[in-house]
């Protein structure tokens, strides 16, 4: 393969991988932001009838731990989004930083061998498999745009799955 065609590769990962991790935060986030000010909000409602008189209702008290406990938990859910994020900005920036060095030697910029080793290194780095899918299908010459379509469409997928998982 060629240098530059090396070099697109490389920059097509990058790309995919950063318009993956943009895409995949803004549900999370703003579901975050939903969820915290429900919680805020049954706080108060707890806090009133906490404060009835002559005796508080212990049923929509209930009631209300109950709803505010499934909104911490899918809180929970929510922020793993963030490691996953903080994995994959990690390894965009090691595979751009051994990148920057074989471009800095011209030697290594035309050794095909150095290019493979680099592509091996980041092909083992992945922990998610996400990153892998996303990899192969740069690999295979899919553009970004659709390689990060294709796995965002399987994720809604599971996400349709995973919201039936509960925390122990």
């Amino acid at each position: 393969m060629a240098a530059s065609t090396n070099q697109t590769m490389l920059l097509q990962l990058a790309a995919a991988q950063l318009s993956l991790s943009l895409q995949e935060t803004e549900k999370p986030f703003n579901d975050l932001t939903s969820l915290f000010l429900e919680i805020v909000q049954h706080h108060s409602q707890i806090d009133e009838l906490l404060n009835q008189k002559p005796k508080p209702d212990i049923n929509k008290l209930h009631a209300l731990h109950k709803e505010t406990e499934k909104k911490v938990k899918r809180s929970v859910i929510d922020f793993q989004f963030y490691d996953r994020m903080n994995q994959r900005l990690h390894h965009i920036l090691g595979n751009l930083q051994k990148a920057i060095l074989v471009l800095n030697n011209n030697e290594e910029y035309k050794d095909e061998n150095s290019w493979s080793k680099i592509f091996e290194s980041i092909e083992k780095s992945y922990t998610m498999r996400e990153e892998r899918d996303l990899y192969e299908a740069i690999r295979r010459g899919e553009g970004f745009e659709t390689a990060v379509q294709t796995l965002i469409s399987k994720t809604h997928e599971k996400d349709a799955i995973a919201s039936e998982i509960e925390l122990f």
